[in-house]
């Protein structure tokens, strides 16, 4: 099992703690559904040390991520960050990340359960002139999420910071500790994440934490990610995306610059130009049923699909999730039946978010 710079914080917080990908993390400290409710409406915290981030450098660095990625990582500068995927030479997805375009580097984050296999997959398609460093260990990263973080971070370090723009990073040493500050976050609101050295960590820790009472702060484990991320139709790995996945089928098609060339782009515009026999999309139920990965869908008795991922939803009060069903059936509205325990229930094919985004601005 392995442990981030905050297992302790963890049981001093009474956390329910779970092992994650081999990484003992916090499920909840209070109650799930207060914790997103927290970050909806003021803010939460929470730990993403257990995500692997890789540097790599070099002056082959930028045309090797070219190579492996469908976006176009020309289209950010010195500061700013992308979401992309790493492809296989079928199109499928290797793992999704986020790529920060540093002076003479790039910073991607992956995640937990991708890390070693982007890391040896990185490695055998890098060219000589490209250095490739697994940083992971070495990395705290805390994430400050909702309506009330930039107020909190402003508390923090003492610096405004609205000119901070979604999708920007800075990066310095404040307070002495050299830190990354990206205005981002896996939740649909406004927030920031901090890199900074896994011996640094805890004073972040306790700098956000000090102003818990002020902002009505919460700390936040994976069960309140897994509500928010769903909420605003978010992908997870191993759930809407996996190495048999295209980005076509993932509804991910906004991620994909066929200006450029990479990895298995032949294949995706085969896809494209052929349809993709399955979709991913998003439904909301009609009646109280909870819908969980795996449950298939039915149109009319005819099978359609399978759900990657379900919750209750506590903003709609409504259980919601994703589901890869047969493209013919995508039309939003359409009406499908989810087999729980043994009895159909309906449901209403529906477009993701399924709440209003709080972020402020829009990526690249």
């Amino acid at each position: 099992m392995k442990y981030t710079p905050f297992y302790q914080e963890y049981l001093e917080n009474q956390a329910r703690i779970v092992d994650f990908a081999g990484w003992a993390l916090p499920l909840e400290y209070t109650s799930t559904l207060s914790e997103a409710k927290a970050v909806r409406s003021r803010c939460g915290l929470f730990d993403a040390s257990h995500m692997g981030q890789i540097l790599i450098r070099g002056a082959g660095a930028l045309s090797l991520l070219q190579k492996l990625t469908p976006n176009d990582i020309c289209l950010i500068q010195e500061g700013q960050q992308q979401y992309n995927l790493f492809l296989n030479s079928e199109g499928g997805v290797v793992d999704d990340l986020m790529v920060y375009r540093r002076q003479n580097s790039f910073l991607c984050v992956v995640n937990a359960l991708n890390t070693d296999k982007v890391y040896r997959w990185l490695r055998a398609n890098a060219e000589k002139n490209v250095e490739i460093i697994d940083v992971s260990t070495n990395t705290a990263l805390l994430c400050v999420q909702g309506p009330c973080a930039e107020d909190v971070m402003q508390a923090v370090m003492g610096r405004d910071l609205s000119d901070l723009q979604y999708m920007h990073f800075i990066e310095g040493d404040f307070d002495g500790k050299k830190t990354l500050i990206s205005r981002s976050g896996y939740t649909g609101e406004d927030g920031f994440e901090i890199y900074t050295a896994w011996e640094d960590g805890i004073k972040w820790w306790c700098g956000i934490m000090e102003q818990r009472a002020k902002y009505g702060l919460q700390l936040c484990g994976l069960g309140a990610r897994d509500i928010l991320r769903i909420e605003v139709g978010y992908p997870l790995y191993g759930h809407e995306l996996d190495e048999k996945i295209n980005p076509l089928e993932a509804s991910l098609e906004w991620v994909v610059k066929f200006e450029k060339d990479f990895i298995a782009k032949q294949k995706i515009l085969d896809a494209k130009r052929e349809g993709v026999k399955r979709k991913r999309v998003g439904f909301v139920m009609q009646e109280r049923a909870v819908p969980r990965r795996g449950y298939s869908l039915y149109s009319q008795g005819n099978f359609i699909g399978k759900v990657s991922s379900g919750t209750y939803s506590p903003h709609l009060d409504q259980f919601i999730g994703m589901a890869y069903i047969d493209s013919q059936y995508e039309q939003e509205g359409t009406l499908v039946d989810i087999e729980i325990r043994e009895k159909f229930c309906r449901a209403r094919l529906k477009s993701y978010p399924f709440v209003k985004l709080g972020i402020k601005h829009k990526g690249t």
